[in-house]
């Protein structure tokens, strides 16, 4: 198991309990019309493990690093998050990053470190490097889990991130 899957197996662990410790009425409220709720952001990291599993699946196959992106507001109000039941999208959440940790974890170092400037992390990446810089699928997972922690703080009061600065060494 390489240090992506470890660390994303760490966050659910600690955050599926910190999660169950928010009141529905707290995960439920807009602070803004425009703005999502907690049950909504929860709802997007949901999304986003979606994503991200069938990107790593294709990865190997299709022989680039270029993936399709999301309509992420139309996503979260087409799946109804904020009607839904807070240990639903919990459950969900944790079932879906187990199981894309399980995908990383089976992934060889190889393929993770392997570089390529045929990517499109620029327009789908939360850390966008440079069109036409060398990245990786390595990246790409550290940069999921990087965003993941992003909305983690925004929903857990006082919650403390894990996932270390990349170095491109992150899977040794």
């Amino acid at each position: 198991m390489n240090n992506y899957s470890k660390v994303l197996d760490q966050i659910v662990m600690t955050s599926r309990l910190q999660l169950q410790q928010i009141d529905d009425e707290e995960m439920a409220t807009k602070v803004k019309p425009e703005k999502w709720a907690k049950k909504e952001i929860l709802g997007h990291l949901i999304d986003s493990a979606y994503n991200n599993h069938h990107r790593l699946l294709r990865a190997e196959e299709q022989g680039n690093l270029i993936f399709l992106g999301y309509n992420q507001n139309e996503w979260v109000k087409k799946n109804a998050y904020q009607m839904r039941e807070v240990s639903e999208l919990i459950q969900t959440w944790a079932m879906a990053n187990f199981h894309l940790a399980r995908l990383v974890a089976g992934i060889p170092t190889s393929q993770l470190e392997s570089t390529s400037e045929n990517h499109n992390f620029h327009i789908i990446g939360m850390n966008r490097p440079s069109a036409g810089s060398a990245s990786s699928l390595g990246y790409l997972v550290w940069d999921y889990i990087a965003h993941l922690e992003h909305h983690l703080r925004q929903v857990i009061s006082g919650y403390c991130s894990i996932n270390p600065p990349f170095t491109g060494h992150e899977v040794i």
